[in-house]
């Protein structure tokens, strides 16, 4: 589990409403973000892990997988960025250094904004 500060709430968080996202797919992941305005209290990320997925072993473990590797990658996000990552149906059968990969390569194409 990412500690308190770093977690999204996804109840209250509308990203529909984030009017500058940008989002980035990936086999296993899917990333929609955008870049908080003011004060960077450090990167909030949510996981969105879909009922496709069958089974809640398999939610769960992909929850597990995903939330690990974000959380020993926190420090290179963005400080300004809200994120919410959700994972796809192929996530389930990945191997825990595949979705680490994946997750490197999204943190690679995030850009920070100029100002």
């Amino acid at each position: 589990m990412l500690p308190k500060k770093y977690r999204l709430k996804i109840n209250r968080t509308d990203s529909r409403k984030w009017g500058d996202k940008k989002q980035i797919y990936t086999p296993l992941l899917k990333t929609v973000f955008h870049f908080r305005k003011g004060a960077a209290s450090g990167p909030t990320i949510g996981f969105i892990i879909p009922g496709k997925i069958k089974g809640s072993v398999k939610r769960n473990r992909v929850r597990r997988v995903l939330t690990e590797a974000v959380r020993e990658r926190i420090e290179k996000f963005p400080n300004q960025i809200e994120a919410i990552i959700i994972a796809n149906k192929e996530a389930s059968e990945a191997k825990n250094e595949e979705v680490s990969n994946w997750v490197d390569k999204t943190l690679s194409k995030i850009n920070t904004p100029a100002a």
